[in-house]
């Protein structure tokens, strides 16, 4: 009889753990209502069905949403009752950068969010296209520009000025480069704003003079004109010389003396052991000239005197002068 007790206790006890196990099965396929939310760009939709499911993945098949791997989908497994079921959809977007094109995928639909997923970071001179606070969509290109400074030095020209100075040893309507000009010379800093590897927008930040600019000066005649049987000027010497004439042809002439003037009418060349450079002369049949220039061949007693024209060198030919040292010099 005790023994019949003993095993029919443990009968009810099993047959009652075996109601539990069975009644948390049915409990946890009970047919239930699961809402379900999906966000996407440009708007949000609200289902609702009926289930038996409690799995995130039969429950958004049976309700006909597609998701993908770069869907953000809360909860990830498992339906919590009572608690909707959030499936942020993934846009792909395309980003430009510097020449390249990349493919972005994002459930944060604003311009930022993009560049984050791309991990690019602005700097504060680049620019976006459209601004970072824009909505995309899946058909959104977003353009980033890179910008950047570059610094430079750049050596500048400065003009120089130009000197009219009376000569009254010189005839009228003539004119002599006394001191030819010369360019000063400057460094600029210049910062160049860069985009695409060209310049948008350059400005000078600083400015460094070298040297200063030579003015040139330009004596201009004012003798008048000396006629045959007039006066020779006040002089302090008398030269007996042989003269030639020349003309500084391009061909093989620079255009300037050896003292650095233009050669042209009123230049003379002389030995300075005879004559020192520099020293106004008066030579009868030619006028007033200076001697700035010297010649392999011009020694001792020769000058030769500068035309603007070829004949007129030819015409002069060979002469004895004698060359007047103006004493006003």
């Amino acid at each position: 009889m005790a023994k019949w007790q003993t095993s029919g206790l443990h009968a009810l006890l099993l047959g009652a753990a075996a109601i539990a196990v069975m009644g948390a099965a049915v409990a946890g396929s009970q047919f239930r209502q699961v809402d379900i939310v999906v966000q996407g760009p440009k708007h949000k939709r609200h289902l609702s069905i009926w289930t038996f499911s409690h799995t995130v993945k039969g429950i958004l098949h049976k309700a006909g949403v597609p998701a993908n791997r770069h869907d953000v989908i809360e909860p990830s497994r498992i339906v919590t009752p009572g608690h909707p079921i959030i499936v942020r959809k993934a846009v792909p977007v395309m980003v430009l950068m510097d020449n390249r094109r990349m493919h972005v995928w994002t459930t944060r639909y604003n311009v930022q969010a993009v560049l984050s997923a791309a991990k690019i970071k602005m700097r504060p001179l680049d620019l976006v296209r459209p601004a970072l606070n824009a909505k995309i969509t899946s058909s959104t290109t977003v353009n980033v520009i890179q910008r950047w400074w570059v610094t430079k030095r750049i050596r500048q020209k400065i003009p120089f000025g130009v000197r009219h100075v009376p000569d009254p040893y010189l005839p009228q309507g003539r004119v002599m480069i006394h001191r030819s000009g010369q360019f000063g010379e400057r460094v600029a800093v210049v910062r160049d704003l860069m985009q695409a590897g060209k310049v948008v927008k350059s400005q000078v930040i600083g400015m460094h003079e070298w040297h200063s600019p030579q003015w040139e000066i330009i004596y201009y005649g004012t003798a008048h004109p000396i006629s045959r049987g007039t006066a020779v000027p006040q002089f302090s010497a008398a030269i007996p010389m042989v003269s030639t004439a020349y003309w500084p042809d391009p061909a093989w002439s620079s255009g300037y003396t050896a003292t650095g003037v233009r050669a042209g009418y009123g230049i003379a060349a002389v030995d300075p052991a005879v004559i020192p450079l520099g020293t106004r002369l008066y030579i009868p049949g030619y006028g007033f000239a200076v001697a700035a220039d010297v010649g392999g061949a011009i020694v001792g007693d020769r000058i030769d005197l500068c035309y603007d024209d070829a004949q007129q060198a030819v015409d002069w030919g060979v002469r004895d002068v004698t060359v007047y040292i103006l004493s006003s010099y």
